[in-house]
């Protein structure tokens, strides 16, 4: 939990202090990554150095889920009398990401950089759950009680990442531009990844 706190107070002073001093060329684009975050992404590009930040939202399932009237041993988990069948509902996520950006080279196409930064991703997805009765005593299988009305409940799922890695951005034309970097990143489910790309598309204003 304080590791969250102070993660956010970090990339929060990160983001004050740099926009308050810049005044380099901007983008609005789209991001795909981990410790970028995935989404919709506002870049601020100076000579040396830049701010990316990232937003995004998703939602997937739906919440009118169908149970069937009867069920057999392979679609339980346990040979008890009674058991309780779960089905996934609609699952939403909220992204927010935020990476500082160090430019090492540059030349009229081609733009080499190395990003830090992370995200923050808030998952929550539905659960619903009825009761089914064992109706057979030489094989499983088990009828819907309708005496038990369906559960529900939310499962909560919040995932930090960072990261630091090399990149390049391409010049496309001229107001598009494509990156790609391969961060290191470090997550909250304690795991080290290396070599999953990031990618992004960016419109610059000019």
């Amino acid at each position: 939990m304080k590791s969250r706190y102070l993660l956010i107070l970090i990339m929060a002073l990160l983001c004050t202090g740099l926009l308050a001093q810049y005044r380099g060329s901007r983008s609005l684009g789209i991001q795909f990554g981990t410790s970028s975050g995935s989404g919709y992404v506002l870049r601020w590009i100076g000579e040396t150095h830049g701010l990316q930040a990232t937003l995004g939202a998703s939602t997937s399932g739906d919440n009118d889920v169908k149970f069937p009237e009867n069920l057999w041993e392979e679609d339980v988990e346990t040979a008890a009398q009674s058991v309780n069948y779960e089905r996934k509902g609609r699952k939403t996520s909220l992204t927010a990401g935020l990476n500082y950006i160090h430019i090492l080279d540059e030349s009229a196409k081609t733009r080499f950089f190395i990003a830090l930064g992370g995200s923050y991703k808030i998952a929550r997805e539905k659960i619903f759950a009825r009761r089914y009765n064992r109706i057979t005593s030489t094989y499983y299988e088990y009828e819907l009680d309708y005496t038990v009305p369906m559960s529900e409940e939310i499962h909560k799922k919040d995932v930090w990442t960072v990261g630091a890695g090399p990149g390049f951005e391409f010049v496309l034309d001229r107001h598009f531009r494509f990156t790609i970097d391969l961060p290191i990143t470090y997550n909250s489910d304690e795991e080290i990844v290396m070599y999953i790309p990031q990618v992004g598309l960016h419109y610059y204003f000019r």
